[in-house]
């Protein structure tokens, strides 16, 4: 998931489809979050192979769902959150891969496949995995202290609590614009089934959220240039976004945590549109995708983890090895993904979510 709002050579990069090409054998037609692949991967590819990569990109997920359900897109390959494959494979949106003719796939982290099937069976054969991430929470240490002398870091209480989010109002909270993985954080912070569907728990959440929203600044997915600009103290983010200021300013002023009550693993995920018309290019793309080099120019250039665990091995910056982008035993035993849900279910969740944003 995710955009990094920062990447701006990324998004110059992008060459945008304003209409279906014609099929080309040579050629793979890409849709993916702006910014979401290094330029040099895609170059690297082309000139290993001939082939040209088309790249169109968009900044929300609802979009491409959208987009990828309505058909005639004239993409080749999809990169898609898990949220949102569920629904594409039922609607026959996407078609099933071969994996022949993907062999990096065998080096893919299968304990985090595994999880993710478990709980969106329908993906199974229809995504391959490009990077994994979480839904936490990033936030500046010392603004938080100075309102919350006894701040309890590790828990979505932090946030979700009235107390301690009215405390933070003045200094800026923002909220990831994923009512999805918001809601299932929700139900976490009150010990209920994170995955749980039930009307009576979804209504907990919502109070829960009702509750905060008068001191939250903005609901945005869009967080990094916030948060060091200092226009937000805290905000519950996607991990891309999260990571990026501990990362890039060194220093022990910004934290990303994934609170001990569960945390929210995503995935984004390669997949073949069903009016796609070359997805033996497509296949030869994603295998050249999770090579270990590969994968691991990914995680320096997303902040995400890798697909592909022996990635690990080609990033000499110690700053990489943290819990949140190697997600080891102890925080796998926490994470959860979200459950999908009908369109009908999800369109509800939108409209319940875009009610609570206007104070209604």
């Amino acid at each position: 998931m995710r955009l990094k709002s920062f990447t701006a050579a990324a998004l110059a990069a992008a060459t945008a489809l304003a209409a279906p090409a014609a099929a080309d054998s040579g050629q793979v037609r890409l849709y993916n979050w702006s910014g979401y692949i290094d330029p040099d991967t895609l170059a690297d590819f082309q000139d290993t192979t001939g082939s040209t990569i088309v790249l169109d990109t968009y900044g929300d997920a609802d979009e491409a769902e959208a987009r990828l359900i309505a058909r005639g897109t004239g993409y080749d390959l999809a990169i898609v959150t898990s949220e949102t494959v569920g629904r594409l494979a039922e609607a026959g949106a996407i078609r099933a891969f071969s994996l022949s003719g993907i062999p990096n796939a065998a080096s893919l982290d299968h304990q985090l496949m595994q999880l993710f099937l478990a709980s969106v069976p329908q993906a199974e054969g229809y995504a391959v995995p490009y990077l994994w991430g979480t839904t936490g929470i990033a936030y500046d240490r010392s603004a938080v202290l100075e309102r919350l002398p006894e701040a309890p870091f590790d828990s979505w209480a932090l946030v979700f609590d009235p107390g301690n989010a009215s405390k933070l109002a003045d200094c800026g909270i923002s909220i990831v614009n994923s009512v999805e993985e918001v809601v299932a954080a929700a139900l976490a912070y009150l010990g209920l089934d994170p995955q749980s569907q039930s009307e009576q728990d979804l209504d907990a959440a919502f109070a829960v959220l009702s509750g905060i929203a008068p001191y939250v600044r903005s609901f945005d997915s869009y967080q990094y240039d916030a948060l060091l600009g200092g226009e937000v103290c805290l905000a519950v983010a996607w991990s891309t976004e999260g990571l990026a200021p501990l990362l890039e300013e060194g220093s022990n002023r910004y934290q990303y945590v994934m609170p001990r009550e569960g945390t929210n693993l995503w995935a984004d995920l390669f997949v073949l549109p069903s009016d796609g018309s070359n997805p033996e290019a497509s296949s030869r793309l994603v295998d050249h995708v999770l090579q270990p080099s590969e994968m691991a120019r990914a995680t320096l250039f997303t902040n995400a983890t890798s697909s592909v665990p022996s990635s690990r091995a080609e990033i000499s910056d110690p700053s990489y090895d943290i819990p949140a982008l190697t997600l080891p035993p102890e925080v796998r035993d926490r994470l959860y993904f979200v459950k999908p849900r009908s369109g009908s279910e999800k369109r509800e969740l939108d409209r319940r979510w875009r009610l609570l944003q206007i104070g209604l």
